[in-house]
């Protein structure tokens, strides 16, 4: 096996962790690791004053940096001379520099030097995700992520539904692409349901993420006479959160539908272990990792039909609906109510295909990528 150094580029790793990108960085990472790869990994650190650095695993350093003005600055993109100008180390020779967002882009290139191949993985289309918005500041991201898109020497794709956009959009872009699905690192906790009543949405709390559409759902429940209840864990601006609340006091839904605000990943698999079923009603989603981490402990799921989210949880395995068809999902959350056996039987199948998500199974294609990109330099 080639042994390969990599530095690795991410917003987001272990506790620096805000939901499925830093999950998946953090799993693809620690794959890699036991492959024997070494690995270099720069992410900000929200609760750091200083900058520092820590091993992790049995070959990865990484590298704290605060998450403030003196190292990252307009848009959120990292300051590519302060940090060279504080860690010449970073100025080695890397055989592949591993970028999982786009805000260190101006790191990557100057790293980089034209010369080490850049390794993209795209998470989400911004432009996709965020409507293509008007807003001066997301059209420059935007722009910065495309120009990466273009700069890079290999994109990697989550989904096919996400490949197909890029064939629209950027066609020229196809022949560096590959798709490679998320892992999911096995958790110890199992399915076992507290009541039957109990549902759970996970997740930020943003339009397309569809919680209204759930919310509306939700009321419909109420006038069936069906005594459904749902926890809503995760954050959101404070201004769609407060939107999000005056609608549950609007519908009356006080009893029945709780927010429990952001918890650690811990905590979140210890309420997807206790609820009776897992509700992913995204608009858009380009794979769906909350999803992956509820099959993977068994958790019984009701998913929109829609992009990677379709993809990865099939109608063998979960409930569907139409995203953003509140009716269908208020007939399917009743559905579920009225059927646990059924719930079980899909559960069951969500987690043999979790199983075969798990990072270790991925290994190989990850490494026949990198040794590739290597080899083409």
């Amino acid at each position: 096996m080639i042994q390969l150094k990599i530095l690795a580029l991410t917003n987001e790793f272990e506790e620096e962790s805000f939901g499925g990108a830093g999950t998946a960085a953090t799993g693809m990472s620690y794959m890699l690791d036991r492959l024997g790869l070494k690995q270099t990994v720069i992410v900000p650190r929200s609760d750091w004053n200083v900058p520092g650095w820590v091993s992790r695993g049995q070959q990865i350093k990484m590298l704290g940096l605060p998450r403030n003005s003196h190292y990252f600055g307009h848009l959120g993109m990292i300051k590519a001379d302060v940090v060279r100008q504080e860690f010449p180390e970073l100025s080695q020779t890397w055989d592949i520099i591993h970028c999982h967002a786009s805000n260190f882009t101006s790191l990557a290139y100057t790293l980089s030097g034209g010369l080490t191949p850049i390794f993209y993985s795209v998470y989400s289309f911004l432009r996709k995700e965020l409507g293509d918005r008007l807003e001066p500041e997301l059209q420059a991201q935007f722009k910065i992520q495309e120009e990466l898109l273009m700069r890079c020497q290999c994109i990697q794709l989550i989904s096919q539904s996400e490949r197909n956009y890029l064939a629209e959009r950027f066609p020229q872009y196809l022949y560096k692409t590959e798709v490679l699905p998320l892992g999911i690192s096995l958790p110890a906790e199992h399915w076992q349901p507290a009541s039957t009543n109990e549902f759970l949405y996970v997740g930020r709390l943003i339009d397309y993420k569809g919680v209204e559409d759930l919310i509306q759902a939700m009321s419909l429940i109420r006038q069936s006479g069906r005594r459904i209840h749902l926890n809503i864990v995760g954050k959101g601006p404070d201004y769609y959160e407060a939107y999000l609340r005056k609608l549950v006091r609007s519908k009356k839904l006080g009893t029945w539908v709780t927010f429990h605000g952001w918890i650690s990943s811990s905590e979140v698999r210890r309420w997807m272990e206790r609820s009776a079923c897992l509700v992913v009603p995204s608009r858009r989603e380009a794979y769906g990792l909350v999803a992956l981490e509820g099959m993977a402990i068994g958790t019984p799921l009701i998913v929109s039909r829609v992009g990677g989210l379709a993809e990865l949880v099939s109608h063998d395995c979960a409930l569907n609906f139409d995203a953003g068809n509140v009716t269908q999902l208020s007939q399917v959350l009743m559905t579920a109510y009225d059927n646990p056996s059924f719930l079980r039987f899909c559960a069951q199948k969500g987690r043999e295909k979790a199983l075969a998500l798990e990072w270790g199974q991925l290994a190989t294609r990850y490494l026949t990528i990198l040794e590739r990109i290597n080899n083409n330099k």
